[in-house]
């Protein structure tokens, strides 16, 4: 028996599987993934920034005194808020809750807001 050649494309780059998947649902998941890497990147950053910030109350001023430390502060707050959030949108999904295309939508729609929320609560917390 022959072996079936597969049209299905290897290794699109990501400006490509943009375009081709505009629903919200491959959007969060696509934003998911990317808050992740963001999330690994920052911790070896954070946990540097607070061994500083402890040395002694006047190195916890001088470090959050810096506005572009409080802004990576938001940044590391905002994706930890969202990969929270589509991460719980991910797990109903692995339970089976919202897996047809309307209530999926719907749910990452959903998912959307709330971690918008929570972004600029965090934006509003961190940097004032």
């Amino acid at each position: 028996m022959p072996a079936v050649k597969s049209n299905r494309p290897i290794d699109l780059p990501l400006s490509q599987v943009i375009s081709v998947n505009r629903s919200p649902i491959a959007i969060a998941s696509i934003l998911h993934r990317i808050s992740g890497i963001i999330l690994f990147l920052l911790i070896p950053v954070m946990l540097w920034l607070l061994q500083n910030s402890l040395a002694s109350p006047e190195s916890f001023e001088t470090v959050f005194d810096n506005v572009l430390v409080r802004f990576l502060a938001w940044i590391f707050v905002a994706s930890i808020a969202y990969h929270f959030v589509m991460g719980i949108k991910h797990l109903f999904a692995d339970m089976g809750m919202n897996e047809e295309l309307k209530s999926g939508r719907a749910a990452s729609m959903i998912s959307f807001v709330i971690a918008a929320i929570l972004i600029v609560a965090s934006f509003i917390w961190v940097m004032f």
